[in-house]
């Protein structure tokens, strides 16, 4: 019976301990959520239930003799080991090798080109890296495979889309008061980026046969948030141009009756 509450108080300390290992690193990748991190607890927490384990293993005159005699077998039987966790040890030594040259961090965008994966990677473990795809599929990749993939890795390219919004005015239109209307519509639009990298400002883009041709590029996050940007400034414009009689001119035909 001592030895049942041994066993027991082994395992509870084992888990206490694996416990206190999630916490410390919780608070740790809060602040710094690093791949070799979240490596390094996966590795931690693997050594701290191996010691549990090999505790508990000694507690028995049986089991402990025959841990004994396995590690002081021929090396034929070590050999035999080694090959049957081959596998294993080839995970976790190129998820030493990830977390050490860092490919990626967690939450960044990837693409793993020969096996056709894009995605958020999420978590890497002592054996695979979890990648979360954009259609919320979690895959799981051996870190092994993953090792020897070419990987592109797309967080640090900048996603920001810039267009041209082009209006012409007549010559006979208050180009100030154009001027002010268009940046003022394109700074207040809740899409558009206005910062000092990329100032909202209306240019005078030439002087064409029917009228004053303006023009002011539209930054926005993404290729698709430009289109509905632009999209809702030219109706802003016209609208607003109609209030303030400035107008937009356009080709007209004259039809003469003989």
């Amino acid at each position: 019976m001592n030895d049942m509450y041994r066993i027991a108080a082994f395992i509870a300390l084992t888990l206490v301990i694996n416990k206190f290992n999630k916490l410390l690193f919780k608070g740790i990748l809060k602040r710094r959520n690093k791949i070799h991190l979240k490596f390094l607890r996966s590795i931690i927490s693997v050594l701290i239930y191996a010691v549990g384990i090999f505790s508990i293993l000694n507690l028995f005159e049986f089991t402990k003799n025959l841990a004994s005699t396995l590690v002081t077998s021929s090396s034929i039987i070590v050999a035999v080991a080694v090959f049957a966790a081959q596998e294993s040890l080839n995970d976790i030594l190129s998820g030493v090798m990830l977390s050490w040259s860092r490919p990626f961090e967690i939450g960044e965008r990837v693409q793993i080109v020969g096996l056709n994966i894009t995605g958020i990677v999420e978590d890497i473990t002592v054996r695979h890296t979890i990648i979360r795809t954009f259609n919320h599929a979690k895959v799981v990749v051996p870190n092994s495979v993953l090792n020897k993939q070419v990987i592109e890795n797309n967080s640090n390219v900048d996603s920001r889309s810039g267009n041209f919004l082009d209006v012409i005015i007549s010559y006979e239109s208050d180009l100030d008061q154009a001027i002010n209307i268009l940046e003022e519509l394109v700074s207040s639009h809740a899409l558009v980026l206005n910062t000092e990298e990329a100032p909202v400002k209306v240019m005078i883009r030439d002087l064409a046969e029917n009228g004053i041709a303006l023009r002011v590029q539209v930054w926005t996050r993404d290729v698709g948030e430009n289109f509905q940007a632009c999209s809702d400034l030219r109706k802003s414009v016209l609208e607003k141009f109609k209030e303030n009689n400035i107008e937009i001119p356009y080709k007209q035909i004259k039809v003469i009756n003989s």
